[in-house]
């Protein structure tokens, strides 16, 4: 397990005394250097440093702030970038000198492109892909936005996404960070130092929320919530609304939502601003599916998983809705079978001949098929999609009547 840190160069103009520096600060830390990498590194106790820049960045200051001592290997780097002909073999020496300075192995430069077109574009987001090949699961990674193009910081993002959802890496984001020269006027000269994780921390709630208002999964949201201190009734309620889900356990969701609302309204009072936010949606989808008939429930559902095209489970849950029903209204036991299997024969008129497997194309022909992987309707997965529809309008005022 390291502690990682990416980070940039941009150009500079350089003088008789160097190039430009700057007195950063973050949590009552300073230094003053040329490179706000340099502070972030000291400041965090970095293990390994990834640092990118173009043929034109200040890699020359670079090496002579990470302790690099040679003025000849400072001048040749100077020359190079000055007639933009530097090359990543060249970085390697200013690689092994932030090894040194950090006094662990693992940190590397990377040369990128000025990204001016898509192919250059494509070059440099290949860069992150190097890097991210080098974070290892465990892996504490910090982020540095403050200098070169926007796009890299964009890439950042990217690259963080693409790790963590595509390469399934298991690294942590401890912090993306921002040294605001802008304000350092207006603050004795002091270069303060932002944490902006909030924003990859309220992109990992949407995306929560996503996957549960939209795909029926609730896995995500049951883990953000177990984090905040809060919201610990929440996350139980969701962590077992998840687990049911996956499993297609009606009757136990059934129980876990009733009730639900009263259970997760920490959210709404909870310190975490983001679950503040995000907490009316929740809200509004308990309240939907904490209804008093377990039918009613049963449809409600339904047509939940049909909007989240969640289509077999909607099949089954608007199937078993129907019967409930027929259990409620004829006083049978809901959770026998043989009364179930019973209550099926007293589905009435108009409704039997859109469930009923006697006709064609009824929901239980449907859904028969889709629990038992028939092959016999493998070429109307479309028209079923679109008879789902349908069958949810038809049975509406059967189920809320």
């Amino acid at each position: 397990m390291a502690k990682v840190l990416i980070s940039s160069l941009g150009t500079g103009q350089k003088r008789d005394n160097g190039y430009a520096k700057a007195t950063y600060e973050y949590k009552d830390q300073k230094l003053t250097t040329t490179f706000i990498s340099k502070a972030l590194a000291k400041f965090l106790d970095i293990d390994k440093l990834f640092l990118i820049g173009t043929t034109g960045s200040i890699w020359d200051s670079c090496y002579q702030e990470f302790g690099g001592n040679s003025e000849d290997i400072e001048l040749n780097l100077y020359e190079k970038i000055d007639n933009k002909c530097l090359t990543e073999n060249d970085l390697e020496i200013v690689s092994k000198t932030i090894i040194n300075q950090l006094g662990s192995d693992g940190s590397k430069c990377f040369l990128i492109k000025y990204g001016i077109n898509e192919d250059e574009l494509w070059n440099n987001f290949d860069k992150y892909l190097q890097i991210l090949d080098r974070i290892e699961d465990g892996d504490e990674v910090y982020i540095d936005i403050s200098h070169s193009f926007r796009s890299l910081a964009l890439m950042s993002f990217l690259m963080i996404e693409f790790g963590q959802t595509i390469k399934n890496k298991q690294f942590k984001i401890g912090g993306i960070f921002y040294g605001m020269l802008e304000y350092s006027k207006e603050n004795n000269g002091i270069t303060p130092i932002v944490d902006l994780k909030i924003f990859y921390e309220l992109m990992e709630w949407i995306k929560a929320i996503n996957a549960f208002k939209n795909y029926s999964n609730a896995e995500e949201l049951s883990l953000l919530l177990k984090n905040e201190p809060s919201t610990k009734q929440a996350y139980k309620v969701f962590s077992q609304l998840s687990k049911n889900l996956e499993i297609a356990n009606m009757h136990a969701l059934w129980q876990f939502t009733r009730g639900i609302s009263k259970k997760i309204n920490a959210l709404q009072t909870s310190d975490n601003k983001i679950i503040q936010l995000l907490s009316t949606d929740l809200m509004e989808l308990a309240i939907r599916l904490d209804q008093p008939l377990q039918s009613a429930f049963q449809y409600e559902l339904a047509l939940w998983l049909y909007e989240n095209k969640n289509y077999a489970l909607s099949y089954i849950a608007l199937y078993e809705a129907i019967i409930t029903k027929v259990c409620e209204k004829m006083n049978y036991n809901l959770h026998d079978h043989t009364e179930r299997e019973k209550a099926k024969r007293h589905v009435d008129y108009p409704y039997n001949q859109w469930f009923n497997t006697k006709y064609e194309n009824s929901i239980s022909e449907i859904r028969n098929c889709i629990v038992h992987q028939c092959q016999e309707r493998k070429d109307y997965v479309e028209q079923d999609i679109q008879r789902l529809d349908i069958f949810l309008k038809k049975f509406e005022p059967f189920i809320k009547k």
